[in-house]
């Protein structure tokens, strides 16, 4: 398991690394590794298991922390997980799903009519609105 790593993932910055194992009743974590060091000096953890697990629900459960754009892709990602047909019939597969912090300033919506010219086809019926309407909601 990875406890900490750089947002622009293990090859360019780094991770931490642990082994989790059952031992008993304790859950035990160690073999702590960076794939960057030769050496992490960190010491065994141990902890009782029926506690461990407790804590571990709960926090998987604890939604407290999530902004509200991070919940919508959570959400997002959990439907479309659970509806395989929509990807598949998109052709493509789900990576991942995530909240970007300056989604708004990255985004541009506009008619693409604006900036091409019409080739082929009737200028007028180029100019009629469009059939359909996009919306973006930023959270």
């Amino acid at each position: 398991m990875r406890p900490a790593e750089a947002s622009c993932a293990e090859g360019c910055c780094g991770a931490l690394c642990v082994t989790i194992q059952r031992d008993g009743d304790y859950v035990l974590w160690d073999e702590w590794r960076n794939p960057d060091e030769d050496e992490v000096d960190l010491t065994a953890l141990r902890f009782e298991a029926q506690e461990y697990q407790r804590e571990v629900e709960q926090a998987t459960a604890d939604r407290s922390w999530e902004r509200p754009a991070r919940t919508v892709a959570r959400l997002l990602e959990q439907d479309l997980r659970e509806r395989t047909d929509r990807v598949a019939r998109w052709e493509c597969e789900l990576g991942a799903v995530s909240a970007s912090e300056r989604l708004a300033e990255q985004l541009v919506a506009a008619d693409p009519r604006q900036a091409a010219e019409v080739r082929g086809g009737s200028t007028d019926f180029a100019r009629q609105p469009a059939p359909y309407q996009t919306t973006f909601a930023l959270l």
